[in-house]
């Protein structure tokens, strides 16, 4: 196997409804299916119930040391290799008293004897929006995938770790030099977002707690994002409040307290339904965004550049997101990770320029705008 690794995507034999053992996915009734895929609509409620996924796979002559690297997957799953067990996730079963979900991506390692590889992946859902499997599993040499994943979550905890240092930086700046709105809320930006990169994606927080409860998992990550939204609007608003509109404003953080209050009181199968709709809601917010800090730009503000910069590389960050999550593309913690990093310390530059925390080489400009000469003219 000359490639680091090998997305396990094509054709698999899919058996609805049905958890097979290896012994009786040989004389199961099957069809045909895309691998990976959720699980198909059945007339009842879509993504609820379970199925097995056998997939056989062959692999060049000569290796015996392979390890799969594993995505999340809707909600639990038990994975066998050439008839042996080396992966589950939670408890798989046929009714929702007896199924427990969990979400610990994860890479593990096997020894094959054989020249073909028969996966067989049995996955239940019965708490969550989706159901099956979205991500690629990938297949590849037990050092190199042990060492991708090793990076990844170096990279994620290094994200983490950041964010929360520079939204703890600018929480004491915040009480020490008067009190600046934009500071706190940033702050609260920052620690948010670090605090979701460990319940997200990766979950790395599971990694170190497996008994952490699965819905209170699943809250933490939607109620830190609607959180961080709110205080990406509070700070940017803040700090070019000549900009911004006191109606719009008010009325995306409204929308995401709405989300917020929703996911809190309801059960994570309602409240995750509710992400494709929201992500609408933050494409406009980004789309705000965006049109507060080019205003800004326009009009000479103190750390607009930096400012216009983030929001061009986060809308890239975000569309990037929104490809993964609909199954288009696989994660990548490095990618993302640098991202995030670096639009949080250019935002973080910004605003400590803007604060006169770093002096700035750019002058007060003596140059009239539109907004000089009209703001206090009506037509």
């Amino acid at each position: 196997m000359n490639k680091k690794s090998l997305a396990l995507n094509g054709f698999c034999r899919y058996f609805e409804n049905q958890l097979l053992s290896p012994a009786e996915c040989k004389t199961g009734s099957g069809v045909i299916s895309e691998f990976p895929s959720l699980f198909k609509s059945n007339g009842t409620e879509e993504g609820i119930g379970y199925a097995t996924y056998l997939l056989t796979v062959v692999i060049p002559h000569g290796e015996k040391e392979f390890a799969l690297a594993i995505p999340q997957i809707y909600s639990s799953y038990k994975l066998w290799v050439n008839g042996k067990v080396i992966g589950a996730n939670g408890v798989v079963a046929k009714t929702k008293e007896a199924c427990t979900p969990q979400w610990r991506p994860q890479t593990v390692s096997f020894e094959c004897t054989s020249d073909t590889l028969s996966l067989v992946l049995q996955v239940a859902n019965f708490h969550h929006a989706k159901g099956g499997i979205k991500e690629n599993i990938f297949l590849g040499k037990v050092s190199s995938m042990t060492f991708k994943r090793t990076v990844s979550e170096v990279s994620k905890f290094a994200e983490s770790a950041s964010l929360f240092a520079l939204g703890l930086f600018f929480l004491i700046i915040y009480f020490i030099r008067g009190r600046n709105k934009a500071c706190v809320y940033f702050a609260l930006l920052g620690i948010t977002w670090a605090t979701r990169s460990l319940f997200s994606n990766l979950y790395l927080f599971i990694s170190l707690y497996p008994d952490f409860d699965w819905t209170m998992m699943v809250r933490i990550e939607y109620v830190a994002l609607y959180l961080a939204m709110i205080w990406a609007v509070l700070f940017l608003t803040s700090l070019f409040h000549n900009e911004a509109n006191i109606v719009i404003k008010y009325g995306l953080v409204f929308c995401n307290i709405i989300f917020t209050g929703f996911s809190l009181y309801s059960a994570p199968r309602v409240f995750t339904q509710g992400l494709s709709v929201y992500l609408i809601a933050s494409g406009i917010l980004l789309l705000y965004g965006a049109y507060i800090v080019i205003r800004a730009w326009i009009n000479e503000r103190t750390g607009s550049g930096l400012l216009t910069l983030s929001v061009v590389l986060g809308l890239n960050i975000f569309g990037a997101d929104i490809f993964v999550y609909e199954g288009f593309s696989s994660y990548d913690p490095v990618i993302f990770s640098t991202g995030y990093v670096l639009i949080f310390l250019m935002m973080g530059l910004a605003l400590a320029t803007h604060i006169n925390l770093i002096k700035s080489g750019q002058a007060t400009t003596t140059t009239l705008t539109y907004d000089d000469l009209y703001k206090d003219h009506t037509l």
